[in-house]
C-alpha cells in the first residue's frame, strides 16, 4: 500500500468531488480492487470516504470533510497558489502536480491569469530549466560552477556557494558567496553559462547584502545626461525608470541617469544609433564617437564614399523620383516599410498616412508647423547619410515636405 497514493486520491476528490473506480486504477496504473483496499484504508484511518455502486456511482468524501484550510484565510490562499505559478518553471509536470493538490485543498482553482517564462522570444526555455537548476543548488546546499559573461567582454569562471535568487528591474540575479574573493557576487541568469551543480556540499551559513546593496560593476558610476529621438521613445520608457525621463516640446526625451563607465556602457549607448546625442559627460561623448567612426570604418567599402557624394549631388528630381516610389509617414518623411511603425486611427485602426510617432488615436502627437518639423529632422538625416549637412538634409527636405499629406500646399 503506498501512502503517497492515499492522500493523491484524497487531494483529487477534494478536487474532483466523485471519481470511478476504474479511473483511479487507470491513473495509478494498479488494480481496481487495489483501489477498494485503498478506500478501505482510509475509511478505517478516520477520512469519511465512501464508494456508490449502479450507474453515476464512484468514490466519494462527504461534503463535511475538509482538511486544515481554515488557517489560511481566501486571500492568503490565493497569495500562496500565486506565488508558485509566478516561478519559472510553473507550468511544469512537478508544479503543475503541486498547483492541482493545493487547489483541490483549499477548494478553490489555481490562478491561470499569471506565468512567468523566462525564455526569451524564440528560444527553447534554458532560462527556466537554469533556473530550476540553481533553486536546487540553493535548497541542498551545494557549491555550483559555471562561466560568466562578463561586462566588459569575455567570461571568466566562477565557482560559488549560492545564497539567494532575486527578481529585480525585468531580470533574475543570482546571489552567492564567491569562493575565489571570498565576498558575495550578484549574477545575471542570462549571463550564466556553462551551468554545473557539484555534489561538493557546504555549511557555512549564508547572509547576503540587499540586491541594491551589491556591486554591480568595479568601475565607479557617472552621470550621464542624454537626448533621445522620439523614434525610440519606446525603448526610452520601457528601459528607464520614468523619474529620469523629461519631454520636450519637440517630442525629444531626456533623459538623467547614473551608470558604470565601462565596455557594457558604449556598446549600450551606442545601439540606439543616430536617435541618441550624448549632452554629457564629455570623456562619455568623446568615446562613444571613435567607437562610431571605427565602426563606420570597419563596414566602409572602397567606392562608398563616391556613392555617399554623388547621393548628395543627385538632382532634386532625381531624389524625388526614386523617394517617392517607397512610402513614407505623411508627416515626418520616416519610410514605413515595417507595419510596426504605423500609426493608428481614432477607432484603433492602423492608419495609411502616418507613423505611430507622429499620430495616435486619430490625432497628430504634436502641434508643429512645417519649419519645425524640418528643423527636427534636419539632424537625424544628417546623421543617417554621413558626408550630408544639416544645411544639405534640410534643403532636401524643403523639396519633399510640400508634397506630404499633412504640409501639402504650405510654402
Amino acid at each position: 500500500m503506498s501512502v503517497s497514493r492515499l492522500f493523491e486520491i484524497v487531494y483529487l476528490l477534494l478536487e474532483k468531488k466523485q471519481i470511478t473506480a476504474r479511473a483511479l486504477a487507470e491513473r495509478f496504473e494498479v488494480s481496481v480492487r487495489t483501489i477498494y483496499r485503498d478506500v478501505d484504508a482510509l475509511s478505517a484511518a478516520g477520512i469519511p470516504i465512501y464508494a456508490s455502486q449502479g450507474r453515476g456511482g464512484g468514490i466519494s468524501l462527504t461534503d463535511r470533510f475538509v482538511l486544515d484550510r481554515a488557517a489560511l484565510s481566501p486571500e492568503e490562499q490565493a497569495r500562496v497558489l500565486t506565488a508558485l505559478k509566478s516561478l519559472p518553471g510553473g507550468d511544469s509536470p512537478e508544479s503543475r502536480a503541486t498547483l492541482t493538490k493545493l487547489s483541490g485543498l483549499f477548494g478553490r482553482r489555481e490562478p491561470d491569469w499569471l506565468q512567468v517564462d523566462l525564455t526569451p522570444w524564440g528560444a527553447s526555455g534554458g532560462g527556466a530549466r537554469r533556473f530550476d537548476e540553481l533553486k536546487r543548488a540553493i535548497l541542498e546546499r551545494r557549491v555550483t560552477t559555471f562561466s560568466y559573461a562578463a561586462s566588459y567582454g569575455g567570461a571568466s569562471v566562477r565557482r560559488i556557494l549560492p545564497a539567494r535568487l532575486v527578481f529585480k528591474g525585468r531580470a533574475w540575479y543570482l546571489q552567492g558567496f564567491c569562493l575565489a574573493n571570498r565576498d558575495y557576487r550578484t549574477f545575471r541568469l542570462s549571463r550564466i553559462l556553462e551551468l554545473t551543480v557539484t555534489e561538493e556540499r557546504f555549511d557555512l551559513s549564508l547572509s547576503p547584502p540587499a540586491i541594491e546593496a551589491a556591486p554591480l560593476s568595479s568601475s565607479r558610476c557617472t552621470p550621464l545626461r542624454l537626448r533621445f529621438s522620439p523614434l525610440v521613445a519606446y525603448r526610452v520608457y520601457d528601459e528607464f525608470d520614468l523619474s529620469c525621463v523629461k519631454r520636450e516640446k519637440d517630442g525629444s526625451l531626456l533623459v538623467a541617469i547614473d551608470f558604470p563607465e565601462d565596455g557594457w556602457l558604449y556598446g549600450y549607448l551606442l545601439s540606439f544609433g543616430t536617435c541618441l546625442e550624448i549632452l554629457s559627460p564629455d570623456q562619455v561623448r568623446l568615446q562613444v564617437g571613435l567607437l562610431g567612426r571605427q565602426i563606420w570604418k570597419n563596414c566602409e567599402k572602397p567606392d562608398i564614399r563616391c556613392r555617399v557624394f554623388r547621393a548628395t549631388m543627385e538632382s532634386p528630381k532625381q531624389k524625388e523620383d526614386s523617394t517617392m516610389e517607397r512610402k513614407f509617414c505623411q508627416s515626418c518623411g520616416m519610410p514605413l516599410d515595417d507595419p510596426a511603425f504605423f500609426g493608428t486611427e481614432a477607432d484603433g485602426s492602423e492608419s495609411r498616412h502616418y507613423c505611430k510617432y507622429c499620430y495616435q488615436g486619430g490625432a497628430f502627437t504634436a502641434d508643429m508647423t512645417m519649419d519645425q518639423m524640418i528643423d527636427f529632422c534636419a539632424p537625424i538625416l544628417s546623421r543617417e547619410h554621413p558626408g550630408m549637412s544639416e544645411e544639405q538634409a534640410k534643403a532636401q527636405m524643403r523639396g519633399f515636405f510640400p508634397k506630404l499629406l499633412r504640409w501639402k500646399g504650405q510654402p
